[in-house]
């Protein structure tokens, strides 16, 4: 058996998931990676050729836009006891898998989940800059051990028998990981690993950039109102606070995220615009979501994560 799983999710662009298996193929204990990609392209892509020692399984689920069960079912087919999971715009560092693996076997059986620590894998512009700053700031290096100031959603690892713990509603936990998360309870214990460094891309253009987050927001607040049960009085009551304080709430925990860990700090301040301007849009998305209700579909978060274009160094 092999000891870590990695499972990606991909789309139509089957460049990217390219891309990522050849990182991973770079990896020091690349022969022990149990590899398995998702793909809702509508042809079934060849991988076949790319995986050149790693134990790569394809599941192919043409034109599909649920995200959590595809990410579910990696976990069911999975072997290993560790299964991590990467976005298809990332770039993992050549020892990342191994950090990931060693950050579990340090952390004991008490720890959930893995998070990684991450950089700009987009070019070195201010606006680029600025993006991952507000996207992946709280997480980036230089990220400290011990517990993780955050969990991100989509690119962090978790033990597999805690993912199947939750049984048939693993599927809607896992389309976005803070409910997932939510639904351990007090078994959720997330620890960094500073050295399992992944590069992020993120998107090619402003007006893009400010859409996903307003949309994350809506399909946020949507399952929120499913998961939590909001009856429709606690919407309406918080949904005028919601633009101003989430924008606020955030910028304040980024901050105390990067406390002592220059140069962060700095680099927030100069991103402060692009910062406050995208988590705006993200308050007035998840207000939207309140108003709206349950039912919002989840397609907007696979143009989001997998069809949206990205910018790659």
């Amino acid at each position: 058996m092999r000891p870590l799983t990695v499972a990606i999710v991909t789309g139509s662009d089957t460049r990217k998931a390219s891309e990522l298996l050849s990182h991973l193929r770079r990896q020091t204990i690349a022969r022990g990676l149990e590899v398995i990609v998702v793909s809702f392209a509508e042809a079934k892509p060849d991988f076949a050729g790319l995986a050149d020692g790693l134990e790569l399984t394809l599941l192919h689920h043409p034109g599909s836009s649920n995200f959590g069960h595809a990410r579910a079912e990696a976990a069911r087919r999975a072997r290993a006891p560790y299964i991590a999971y990467l976005e298809d715009h990332t770039a993992p560092a050549p020892d990342w898998a191994e950090q990931v693996l060693h950050a579990f076997e340090r952390a004991g059986p008490g720890v959930t989940a893995i998070t990684y620590a991450f950089r700009n894998g987009s070019p070195d512009t201010y606006f680029y800059r600025s993006a991952f700053m507000a996207e992946y700031g709280a997480l980036a290096c230089p990220l400290g051990e011990g517990p993780a100031p955050t969990a991100a959603a989509n690119n962090i690892a978790y033990r597999r028998d805690a993912l199947l713990a939750l049984g048939a509603e693993l599927d809607s936990r896992l389309e976005m990981d803070f409910f997932l998360q939510r639904a351990m309870g007090d078994s959720f214990r997330c620890q960094a690993a500073p050295q399992a460094v992944v590069y992020h891309q993120t998107n090619a253009r402003l007006a893009e950039l400010v859409s996903v987050h307003f949309l994350y927001a809506l399909l946020f607040a949507s399952r929120r109102v499913e998961h939590e049960r909001w009856g429709l009085f606690k919407r309406i009551a918080a949904a005028p606070i919601v633009p101003f304080a989430v924008p606020l709430l955030r910028i304040l925990r980024l901050f105390q995220a990067v406390q002592g860990r220059p140069p962060l700090p700095a680099q927030a301040w100069k991103a402060l615009p692009l910062i406050v301007l995208l988590y705006c849009a993200g308050g007035l998305g998840e207000a939207a979501g309140l108003l709206r209700g349950a039912g919002v579909s989840g397609r907007s978060l696979v143009w989001m994560e997998l069809e949206a274009e990205r910018a790659s160094r």
